[in-house]
Parts: C-alpha cells; sequence; structure tokens
C-alpha cells in the first residue's frame, strides 16, 4: 500500500512494522509504525497527515520543553531538566563542544540548549494505557555522541500528553 503522504512516496505492506532508516525512505529521520496500524488504513491516513507535519510537531515539542524548563510546576519540569543538565554539565567537556558546536557549552541555557535538538524518529503506536493511537517523536543533540533521548508523546489532536527521557 501506497502512505497518503505529500512529503514521501512510501508503500508498505499492511499487517507489517514499518521501520526504516533516513537512507531508505528518504526523510531526515527513522521512521517506524507498529504493524497493528499498517493493517487500518484511516491510522495510516493519519500517519501520513501527521508524517507532513513533523517538523512542526518537533518545533511545538521544543516549546513545550522551555515552557517546562521555566516553569517548576510543570509535570515534565523534572525530566526536561535532568536531560538538558546531563548533556552540559555531566557528559564532559569534549563531548559538550561536540554537541553544541560553535558555543561553550558552560555558558548555555537550558532553554538555549533546547534550540539544538533535532528530530531523530518520527513513529506512530497504539499506547498501551489510552488506547489510542499515538505518535512519537524521539529528539536528541547527536545520536552519533550520545543515546539520549527526548521522548515526545502527541496524541491525535497533536497535544503533548508525555514527555521522557530514554537511553
Amino acid at each position: 500500500m501506497k502512505l497518503n503522504c505529500k512529503r514521501t512516496d512510501f508503500t508498505y505492506t499492511p499487517g507489517e512494522e514499518i521501520f526504516t532508516f533516513p537512507e531508505e525512505s528518504g526523510l531526515p529521520f527513522l521512521f517506524d509504525v507498529d504493524e497493528e496500524l499498517t493493517d487500518n488504513p484511516a491510522a495510516m491516513d493519519t500517519v501520513g497527515e501527521m508524517l507532513d507535519e513533523a517538523e512542526k510537531l518537533a518545533e511545538k515539542a521544543k516549546a513545550v520543553i522551555k515552557a517546562a524548563l521555566e516553569d517548576e510546576n510543570s509535570p515534565y519540569h523534572d525530566v526536561v531538566t535532568f536531560f538538558m543538565e546531563f548533556h552540559r554539565d555531566d557528559v564532559g567537556p569534549d563531548i559538550a563542544a561536540e554537541l553544541f558546536l560553535g558555543t561553550d557549552p558552560s555558558k548555555l541555557s537550558f532553554a538555549e540548549m533546547v534550540d539544538f535538538l533535532r528530530l531523530k524518529r518520527f513513529g506512530s503506536l497504539m499506547d498501551s494505557e489510552t488506547e489510542q493511537q499515538a505518535f512519537i517523536l524521539d529528539l536528541s543533540f547527536n545520536p552519533e555522541i550520545t543515546d539520549e533521548l527526548m521522548v515526545i508523546y502527541f496524541d491525535l489532536n497533536k497535544e503533548i500528553f508525555c514527555i521522557t527521557h530514554e537511553s
């Protein structure tokens, strides 16, 4: 079947998981969809629509991360603060310099660091808690240097319902 998407001419096999690297899909990030969704044409139409907006969703995620950094009452404050602190203060100056090229990492605020995050993966799955289709964006400073990720979960209304730190 062909994915209904403006940005790529992607074909898939219903009932089989999609997991592709950028060189296979032509997308600038990993792309994956759980097998249970590939059997559902409506779910796959939604995947195509959301994939067309992947970078906009990543920018929205960055704005929410910045807001969470500023708001100690945010449910995401601790996780995003720890993620930034780790990459600026705990990885060592040589690695931090590689992650934040052209800057003095020790002088970067956590909010400024958010601008260095890049979309590494876009995916879709059935969320086990909500039993609804969800979308996952993995943001990374540089996957060649660090395997630490900010993982952002979006619902069908393009609203964030979870932010986690994974490696």
